[in-house]
């Protein structure tokens, strides 16, 4: 497999350098025969600059909550289960215990089944690149196999388990390091005939020579790494370092951080934030919501709290003089 040297632009080389550690994703084995090499997993992609988070007003995170269509209540999420719909529209309900039962089995092993020219995997099939990182005193045998590989020209196709699901996955050698790449499985892609894509058919070589002629002159040597950059994602930045640095619309949020989903999908835990704020608050505190809120009368207020007070104060007094007759009992002995 030929060299390829990779050109990276002067701002990505000063972000990548001032860039925190990245951690590892998952530890194992590559395996095959009776070679074994420990490596560490680590993601070979960056999330987008233009990535933003959805808050209210003050800047507060939001909460997610789930409702049933049907009747349009809330639940919570000991009320969530897994429903699998088949073709003919179905839901078919499925346990935690069923689907544990046939959820592949752990282990810390890449499981390499055979070595292929990387022209026999179509572009389509690769999801998402990974990198291979040599793990504890495997650095020569890691150096080997990708040295190995490259040389042929091969590369490896295997599987491994992370978090519960398994993944089709090509090791691919890459400038002396070990890429590893996610695979779709057949039943995904879909083909040119089934989206209705016309079929192959014969052109005249006039127009193909003509059409050769406009793309001979916007042909370069070498692809600019420039043309891979995410312009609109440098403009967001540099308003927002603009506003910023003007103090315009800058929010420093207090409160609850927002719930998340986990890579593989499983919803958050949803809390009721006002249930929580109720909680926190002593059991005298009114909490209302912008829909119901209403003036304050502090006379009502004060007469609700003289209300809610007077009975304890009734039951207070048979308990002291319990508590002084204890105590001269207690004198006296």
């Amino acid at each position: 497999m030929p060299s390829r040297k990779h050109q990276r632009a002067p701002e990505t080389q000063r972000e990548e350098e001032h860039s925190p550690r990245v951690r590892s994703l998952w530890s194992g084995t590559i395996t095959f025969g009776l070679v074994s090499i420990p490596v560490d997993l680590l993601t070979a992609v960056r999330p987008r600059q233009t990535a933003m988070k959805l808050v209210d007003s003050e800047g507060h995170a939001l909460g997610r909550q789930y409702h049933c269509s049907k009747e349009g209540k809330q639940l919570d999420y000991d009320d969530l289960v897994r429903g699998y719909q088949t073709d003919d529209g179905e839901m078919i309900v499925i346990t935690d215990q069923e689907f544990e039962s046939v959820a592949p089995e752990m282990s810390a092993d890449i499981e390499l089944r055979s070595f292929v020219p990387i022209e026999q995997i179509p572009a389509l099939y690769f999801q998402k690149p990974y990198f291979l990182a040599p793990a504890g005193k495997s650095a020569k045998a890691y150096v080997l196999l990708a040295a190995t590989m490259e040389r042929t020209g091969k590369v490896a196709i295997g599987s491994f388990v992370m978090r519960g699901h398994e993944y089709l996955v090509a090791i691919v050698p890459d400038n002396g390091v070990l890429r590893l790449d996610t695979l779709r499985y057949a039943d995904e892609i879909r083909t040119p005939a089934s989206i209705g894509l016309p079929k192959r058919s014969k052109v005249a070589a006039s127009k193909v020579t003509a059409f050769s002629k406009e793309i001979e002159s916007l042909t370069h040597k070498e692809l600019k790494i420039a043309e891979l950059e995410d312009q609109d994602a440098r403009q967001l930045q540099a308003l927002v370092e603009a506003k910023q640095q003007q103090h315009d619309d800058v929010i420093h949020p207090k409160g609850a951080e927002a719930a998340e989903d986990t890579e593989d999908g499983a919803g958050a835990k949803v809390i009721d934030l006002m249930e929580v704020l109720r909680k926190s608050l002593s059991k005298s505190t009114v909490v209302r919501t912008a829909e119901t809120s209403e003036p304050i009368d502090l006379a009502q207020r004060r007469a609700q709290r003289d209300a809610r007070s007077a009975p304890a104060k009734k039951k207070s007094a048979p308990a002291k003089a319990k508590r002084k007759t204890a105590r001269k009992r207690a004198r006296r002995s």
